[in-house]
Formats: structure tokens, C-alpha cells, sequence
């Protein structure tokens, strides 16, 4: 379903990392799920080239922030991408969703045995957006669930919601967090390990858990397929593991 929205400008979070949101009707979007994403398409917009006028952007936002929409992206230097940057506030825009089933399996459940079944959530550069509206939804209210997170960057600028996935972390014993950055052009805080992410990895924080897991990952289709084939490898079971793609950048 197609709708209007309102567009509205916030700013940058991370290195040309612009932050946005969307205001749609009252009432809409009563069947959204985090980690789902919309399709967004501007109105006669004052840029344009080949590639149109319309993305597809996972949902940083939760259910509670409804009618507004959150969404984090890398500026490129597309036309759409100039829009968002110089486009006013109020902006008309299409909307068109939610999408995807890259969300939590409907069976989590708050009464499970504690540790029983570990949510792992693998992000690659900008692919950690759909779990920002996961965890922050779902983190608190399972408390009885282990929630891992473990995001790669080419930075430690680069990494989107760096400070707010390390306060979750402190404030949630059941999410324990893992963030690698391929160098470093600054001091890194506390737990951010200068090396590649691998599968490897996840199994050396997991330890026994890790054969019970769910798998989320998100990020460039290389990355995604490489932590895809090693999960298996490692004994994973296909139903285990969810993949979103991001394409264009890491």
C-alpha cells in the first residue's frame, strides 16, 4: 500500500552516515514488524539520474515510535541521496510497505529456558539498521533470551549506533555485544578489537550455545554469503540462518 508521508532531515551519526525520518498517517502501519524495510520514492524531486527515484531502507524505528519512521543510510552521492541532504523538512514522499520477513521467529518467547535459544545478529557496515529496531523492541521484554550482537566496520567512525547498542548492552545483561573494525584512525573505546570478523568468531563467544542459534545476517551480498557457507560448515542447519542484503556499499 502506497501512502504519503512527510520527510524530515536529522543528521549525521556516523561518518557520511545521514539519519531521517518519515512521518505517515495515523493508524498506518499497524502491522509492522521490526526488521522489516519500506520502499521510499520522492515526489518530483529536483534530482534524478538513471538509477530512480525510489530505495528500498530497513526500518531503524520500532512499533512504539509509530506514525514516525526512522531510517539510517550511507550517502553515496545518488540523487536520491542528494535529496535527502537537501531537500526541506515537510517534503512530500512515497511510502510504500512494511516488507520482509527478516524479523525475530514469532515463537520467541519470554518463558523459554534462559540462554536456551541465542539470537545472533551479524551486521556488516550499514546492514546493523534492521537490528537497532530488533533489539531495542525485543532485548528488554525477553529477558530470559541471550541476544549477541557483532557488528564490522572499515572504522570505528564508521559504526552506526555505536554509543546506543553499548548502552543497551549495560543495561541488559542478556546482550552481549562484539564490534571489529578493520583500523583505526582515533583511539577505540573499550571492546572494539582491530581485526576481521569471521564465523569463527561467533563460535569462540557462543561456545556450546552456538549449534542452538538463530542467525541474522545483514550486509554487503559478499560478506553475507561468506558468514552464509561458513555456518554450515560449522554444523549450522539452513532453517537457522537469516540473510538481508545490502547492496551498493559496506
Amino acid at each position: 500500500m502506497e501512502i504519503e508521508g512527510k520527510f524530515c532531515r536529522i543528521g549525521l551519526i556516523a561518518r557520511n552516515t545521514l539519519m531521517f525520518q518519515v512521518e505517515i498517517p495515523k493508524e498506518a502501519w499497524a502491522s509492522f514488524v521490526p526488521g522489516q524495510y519500506a520502499y521510499l520514492e520522492w515526489i518530483n524531486p529536483p534530482f534524478t539520474d538513471e538509477k530512480g527515484d525510489g530505495r528500498n531502507f530497513s526500518i531503524v524505528s520500532t512499533t512504539s515510535d509509530l506514525p514516525i519512521l526512522s531510517f539510517a543510510t550511507r550517502l553515496t552521492g545518488s540523487a536520491f541521496k542528494k535529496c535527502l541532504e537537501n531537500l526541506p523538512d515537510g517534503s512530500p514522499i512515497w511510502v510504500s510497505g512494511p516488507f520482509g520477513r527478516f524479523c525475530l521467529p514469532a515463537c520467541l518467547d519470554s518463558r523459554s529456558l534462559p540462554g536456551e535459544r541465542p539470537i545472533v545478529f551479524v551486521a556488516g557496515g550499514i546492514g546493523v539498521t534492521p537490528f537497532r529496531s530488533m533489539l531495542i523492541e525485543s532485548v528488554g521484554k525477553f529477558e530470559s533470551t541471550s541476544f549477541f550482537l557483532f557488528t564490522a566496520n572499515n572504522d570505528i567512525e564508521d559504526s552506526v549506533f555505536r554509543e546506543e547498542f553499548e548502552g543497551l548492552a549495560r543495561d541488559h545483561k542478556n546482550l552481549s555485544l562484539h564490534q571489529f573494525v578493520s583500523h583505526s584512525s582515533m583511539a577505540l573505546p573499550p571492546g572494539v578489537e582491530v581485526r576481521p570478523l569471521a564465523a569463527s568468531s561467533l563460535f569462540e563467544s557462543l561456545g556450546e550455545k552456538f549449534k542452538k542459534g538463530d542467525f541474522y545476517i545483514a550486509g554487503p551480498p559478499s560478506m553475507v554469503a561468506s558468514f552464509k557457507n561458513a555456518l554450515f560448515e560449522f554444523g549450522i542447519l539452513e532453517k537457522q540462518v537469516h540473510t538481508d542484503l545490502f547492496l551498493g556499499y559496506f
